[in-house]
């Protein structure tokens, strides 16, 4: 057996056995697993992000309200210091006008932060309930992704034996092949299904790239395989 013809018979059968993995990877199952694992993904993300957002707006919240009770602690110290001098003879009216602008700066000031602190509440409700929703689809579609890897699992398992068979048969290929150009041959197929080609109209026919000639030449004798130097294919004259 010649060279080529050696390492064209693993190659037959490594191919066919890459049908049957491919056709794995196609199947109605696997597409969909593919599409959830993706989905799934997206979700944890955008659960992560409204985690992180729901802590930053609770924080906000609780700052707020912070300074809204601090703010009516005052207002209810300066409401009853302006009653004590309301009744103080000896409080003059300038006195009091000015008190009264204080209390009506921190009522103003009050009426800031009860506005802000509402709307940080309200972004906090829309945060949660939009946490929640997420994460509800998220459970329902991971109830759905772990049926559809247990399908994904059987069919592998199911055509497990047909790949093992398929295993068997390279080993005793690869017996029959150089080591040498076994070697360039699994180093080609890292990057192509079909490492090896033949010429055709003096050309590589996997990447088009024309041969020198020299090279043509010494395809041309019996059982010579060479490697593009081009695209790193092996080569051999039908």
């Amino acid at each position: 057996m010649s060279k080529p013809e050696a390492i064209l018979n693993y190659q037959e059968v490594d191919l066919e056995r890459q049908q049957v993995e491919t056709s794995l990877r196609t199947t109605e199952a696997r597409v969909r697993f593919n599409k959830l694992a993706k989905l799934l993904k997206s979700q944890q993300a955008t659960i992560k992000k409204l985690s992180d957002d729901l802590e930053t707006i609770s924080a906000a919240e609780n700052r707020v309200s912070s300074q809204y009770q601090t703010a009516l602690k005052r207002l209810d110290l300066e409401t009853s210091e302006l009653d004590t001098l309301e009744n103080d003879d000896e409080t003059t009216s300038e006195e009091m006008t000015e008190f009264r602008h204080d209390i009506e700066r921190l009522n103003r000031e009050i009426n800031s932060i009860e506005k802000e602190l509402k709307n940080t509440l309200l972004t906090l409700e829309r945060q949660i309930a939009e946490y929640q929703k997420t994460r509800q689809a998220a459970v329902k579609a991971k109830k759905e992704y772990d049926q559809v890897k247990e399908i994904c699992l059987q069919e592998r398992d199911n055509a497990q034996k047909e790949l093992d068979q398929f295993d068997l048969k390279l080993v005793e290929l690869e017996k029959k092949v150089d080591p040498r150009l076994m070697a360039r041959y699994k180093r080609a197929r890292q990057h192509y299904p079909m490492p090896v080609v033949p010429v055709k109209g003096g050309k590589c026919s996997g990447c088009n790239m024309g041969l020198p000639t020299l090279q043509l030449s010494k395809l041309s004798g019996s059982g010579a395989v060479a490697e593009c130097e081009n695209c790193g294919r092996m080569l051999y004259m039908e």
